[in-house]
């Protein structure tokens, strides 16, 4: 952009130290009259590229901002979902310890001849049991969100490798623009 700017200095110049010397000539000749046309024009086409990719940086500027913000907040809901995965796990063995003590306890259970404490026993193992299955449903769910956070943030990645892509092509393009 800088060449740019350098470029468009030059051509007014140019352009101004023309001015003066058709102003003393007094419309001597076409030529200055086509040349100053030739200069007023390139500096048209310097002044609108210059301005298309200042439009263009600004723009893949905030795309880029907005890219690394979500990224941040998938890293952020990665780690949540981490983290409740570690505490559900740990309830979970917890869970599992206390039914294979239940279980043990029904071994026992035989034993005893009151059938209500049996009943007891069996009416926590039941509710142990569905504890379980409802802390294993939320380690899957926790699981799946975890896997959707972990693409979201690929994607993202990958949407910021394609805009960086465009950046150094609009370079490339605008440094080309310059040349000609």
């Amino acid at each position: 952009m800088s060449k740019l700017r350098e470029e468009l200095r030059r051509a007014r110049s140019d352009n101004d130290e023309l001015s003066l010397r058709y102003d003393d000539e007094v419309y001597n000749g076409a030529a200055w009259k086509k040349e100053r046309e030739r200069l007023e024009t390139k500096i048209a086409d310097l002044s609108r590229a210059y301005d298309s990719s200042i439009a263009a940086q600004g723009e893949q500027q905030s795309q880029i901002v907005a890219l690394h913000s979500q990224v941040r907040e998938l890293r952020s809901v990665l780690n949540d979902a981490e983290a409740d995965r570690a505490l559900l796990q740990k309830a979970r063995r917890g869970l599992q310890a206390e039914l294979e003590t239940i279980k043990m306890d029904a071994v026992d259970a035989t034993r005893i001849n009151s059938d209500r404490e049996l009943q007891t026993l069996q009416l926590k193992n039941q509710d142990l049991e569905r504890a379980l299955e409802e802390k294993s449903d939320r380690v899957e769910i926790a699981h799946e969100r975890m896997k959707k956070a972990e693409l979201h943030a690929q994607e993202c990645q990958m949407e910021l490798g394609k805009v960086r892509v465009e950046n150094s092509e609009l370079d490339k393009l605008n440094v080309s623009h310059n040349q000609i």
